[in-house]
């Protein structure tokens, strides 16, 4: 009896450890994301690279769309150091889901509401300026990095 209690352990022990092996990936897909809203509200372009796939997509709510690196780490840098964009006062990140694809893909759904944002061309402030997006992440390398990033704004008061 008391081999077959033991086999028994070890099988329940094993199928544990399985579980645990395969905890909810989506943890780890906030984790990440919130690491990549993060650099954009430290204006830390090591930070938003760093999330980004070797190859992505961004495109944003003007049409702007970026494919490289080189080309991002050029657009953050001037975005960055504009003192128009720096006014804006973001709010917490809002994530509104987080769907899994599998094990290795996830599409992440989130909104921030930023105020006082200034407009590029005028400068006139816009007091409330709603961003939604949604991102696409990908388990690569072991770390989940983002492969496509789409936003839309929504002014109000402009």
């Amino acid at each position: 009896m008391r081999g077959v209690a033991g086999r028994i352990f070890v099988l329940l022990w094993g199928m544990g450890s399985a579980l645990v092996a395969h905890a909810d990936p989506s943890t780890e897909v906030k984790a990440a994301f919130t690491r990549y809203d993060e650099g954009w509200r430290n204006f830390d372009v090591a930070e938003v690279l760093a999330a980004m796939a070797p190859e992505f997509e961004w495109t944003n709510s003007v049409g702007i769309r970026i494919v490289s690196k080189p080309q991002f780490e050029t657009f953050l840098k001037s975005l960055f150091k504009n003192p128009r964009f720096r006014a804006g006062k973001s709010g917490p990140l809002v994530i509104h889901s987080i769907r899994m694809l599998g094990l290795t893909a996830a599409v992440v759904s989130s909104s921030v509401l930023t105020t006082d944002q200034q407009v590029w061309d005028t400068g006139k402030t816009v007091p409330a300026l709603h961003t939604n997006e949604l991102s696409i992440l990908e388990k690569q390398s072991g770390r989940w990095v983002i492969v496509r990033d789409l936003t839309s704004d929504e002014s109000h008061g402009i």
